[in-house]
């Protein structure tokens, strides 16, 4: 099988997009699998280290960009397009898959108009402008959430959660000690950087161990904040090993993305989830409700996650029984063959080529 892999910019989709790679390669080492992505997106870094091989195409944004702007990304996805075009005739795949970021759109656009057999990835409960208009004339659509079937034509609509990569899904608890975990995406999330370490030095119990993951701009605001509380904290800027800091972890506190919640339904952690508030369409609320509405997840909204809040909030969490009940509910919302799934239907695809 010959496939292309398009999207990017976040880690929400470059990883899941990894995850399916792997999924291929483990089955046939034959099997030739090319990314698409966008010169400046989390992509690059993030395939190169793994030897896979990159194109790109130009494409930005249309939501909320002004009409300067939006007429500027009218321009960016017509070239894309024509881009797209060039790299599938010259690499002929079998199949082609969106999954996510702004430059699914012409490569999948692209692919349905040289007949070849496409399908998307929605994480979300809430998809994207793109996808929701790539819905409509891909082959399959694989989910994430029931709830999105809402949205999507329902004979295309595979539910299989959102793949996660294979040394996280190997990830098991390594210490003995009470630790959390705290992280807001790859850049950090500032909120969280401000009001986390003051909630932790307002609460009792001091005996806790905190892995904190700040991004650069906050790293020695955080540090400092931890020190000179007294708190037991590893502040990193970034975290190279995300099996490892989960392995060590009772509980996570973080932003609701789609990538975060497969990984900690997967692990079965159980959570404080504040949404990113300018997330589109609102939808790390929704993927937050979920959880919560399932005894996994305690969810706070960004504009009430105070360190009083939040110490009030960890001052209930941190019992043993009540972690546990948690995490086996958390555990219940895994779905850890997804990308086994997800890359059966490619199959199915590339077959009906």
């Amino acid at each position: 099988m010959r496939i292309i892999i398009a999207g990017g910019g976040t880690g929400g989709h470059v990883f899941p997009a990894i995850s399916i790679a792997e999924e291929i390669s483990c089955r046939n080492h034959k099997d030739e699998i090319l990314f698409v992505g966008t010169e400046r997106g989390l992509e690059n870094e993030l395939l190169l280290k793994k030897n896979y091989k990159i194109e790109h195409i130009s494409s930005k944004g249309f939501v909320g960009r002004g009409l300067f702007k939006t007429v500027g990304a009218f321009f960016y996805a017509f070239k894309g397009l024509f881009d797209s075009i060039s790299i599938i005739r010259s690499f002929k795949p079998d199949v082609v898959l969106g999954v996510g970021g702004y430059v699914s759109g012409p490569l999948v656009l692209a692919a349905v108009l040289l007949r070849i057999p496409t399908a998307i990835c929605e994480q979300n409960t809430v998809p994207g402008v793109t996808n929701r208009i790539l819905g409509r004339i891909v082959n399959k659509i694989f989910t994430s959430f029931d709830s999105s079937i809402l949205y999507f034509p329902s004979k295309k609509i595979v539910i299989t959660g959102n793949p996660v990569r294979k040394e996280i899904l190997n990830s098991t608890k390594n210490t003995e000690s009470l630790s959390a975990l705290v992280f807001g995406g790859s850049q950090g999330a500032h909120s969280l950087n401000r009001s986390v370490p003051k909630a932790f030095s307002r609460i009792e119990n001091k005996n806790i161990f905190v892995i904190h993951q700040t991004g650069k701009k906050d790293y020695n605001y955080v540090k400092d904040l931890y020190s000179d509380n007294g708190i037991n904290a590893q502040v990193l800027t970034f975290i190279d090993d995300m099996a490892d800091a989960y392995g060590k972890s009772d509980l996570v506190i973080g932003r609701a993305g789609a990538g975060t919640i497969a990984e900690i339904t997967l692990l079965g952690k159980p959570s404080i989830l504040v949404p990113f508030p300018y997330a589109a369409h609102n939808h790390q609320l929704e993927n937050a409700k979920i959880l919560e509405s399932a005894e996994a997840a305690v969810l706070i909204e960004d504009k009430d996650a105070t360190p009083e809040n939040l110490a009030l909030i960890l001052t209930k969490l941190l019992d043993e029984d009540k972690l546990n009940m948690m995490a086996a509910n958390a555990k219940k919302l895994g779905k850890p063959e997804a990308a086994k799934d997800i890359v059966d239907e490619l199959y199915k695809l590339a077959g009906d080529r």
